[in-house]
């Protein structure tokens, strides 16, 4: 069985701030035990409740790939560059992937975003 917290070529460990696909090493996610030696491995029992929730990491290309010249200035949102090659955007405060249209909107409006003075969830 794989890394619990290695999906669609991003590494979604609560240990770090963000989803990244700069930490990962296929070979070891993909791995039966070795992902277990990884430094950004830990048990789900470990985890805080809130950031369980980037276990569910979907991406589904069609809506959520984004072209490479997408820029969003708000502090929240970070564009990813996934190993499969799609660039994605991710919501810190919705703690979720965007859509293509989000993140135009993001791109566009990012300083009225009503979102970006929340505490995330």
């Amino acid at each position: 069985m794989p890394c619990p917290w290695y999906h669609h070529g991003v590494c979604t460990s609560p240990k770090l701030p963000e989803p990244s696909d700069a930490v990962v090493n296929v070979a070891r996610c993909a791995s039966d035990r070795e992902y277990r030696s990884c430094a950004y491995y830990s048990e789900a029992s470990q985890i805080p409740q809130r950031l369980s929730r980037r276990e569910r990491l979907k991406v589904y290309t069609p809506i959520h790939a984004l072209p490479s010249t997408i820029s969003i200035q708000c502090s929240e949102a970070v564009i990813t560059k996934l190993e499969s090659g799609i660039v994605i955007a991710y919501c810190r405060v919705l703690d979720r992937v965007l859509t293509k249209f989000e993140a135009e909107l993001c791109s566009k409006y990012w300083r009225e975003c009503p979102y970006r003075y929340s505490e995330p969830v």
